[in-house]
């Protein structure tokens, strides 16, 4: 068994390929997804998906869970943190609450903040950095509410000019 975060609602575990439904290439086809999930316009089939996460299984650099609502058990979204740099203390972090029913409740942060510790527990990580669309203003404010500021780290650079690179120490 792999690694297993539990929190008040939902239970995150490492995806494995058999992770890769309907479903979830569902989410990443879905127009608003894509503008905001750089993994999104590189997966158009299930077996597409299947390989992004077999890639990242096993990887001593990648932290790469699925959400599960812990009553049901529904794959509702996932956290990403590639590259988890230990030595240098820091992670990059992507979330997708794919499951619409599960936006605006608390899920992002919930998960977000079990799985930092457990970061810092685990892997000495003490910084945790992301990059959001400037189009996503909904993502901004939820970010600055789990304590990311916006700033710059020679970590992460921008990719696109729409970028905001958010930081937070833990």
């Amino acid at each position: 068994m792999g690694i297993e975060i539990v929190t008040e609602r939902f239970i995150l575990r490492e995806l494995t390929g058999e992770d890769a439904t309907e479903r979830y290439l569902g989410w990443l086809l879905d127009p608003y997804t894509r503008q905001f999930i750089t993994a999104a316009a590189l997966t158009e089939s299930l077996a597409d998906l299947r390989r992004y996460i077999e890639a990242r299984a096993g990887r001593a650099d990648v932290l790469f869970l699925g959400i599960f609502d812990k009553a049901s058990g529904l794959h509702v979204g996932n956290i990403k943190y590639e590259p988890v740099d230990s030595a240098k203390g820091y992670a990059v972090m992507g979330i997708m609450i794919g499951d619409a029913d599960y936006r605006s409740i608390g899920a992002g942060s919930e998960v977000l903040r079990a799985s930092c510790d457990w970061l810092r527990e685990h892997r000495g990580i003490r910084q945790i950095l992301l990059g959001v669309s400037d189009r996503n203003p909904g993502a901004i404010r939820s970010y600055e509410k789990a304590g990311f500021v916006i700033a710059e780290t020679p970590h992460l650079k921008q990719s696109v000019p729409e970028q905001i690179i958010m930081v937070k120490d833990l």
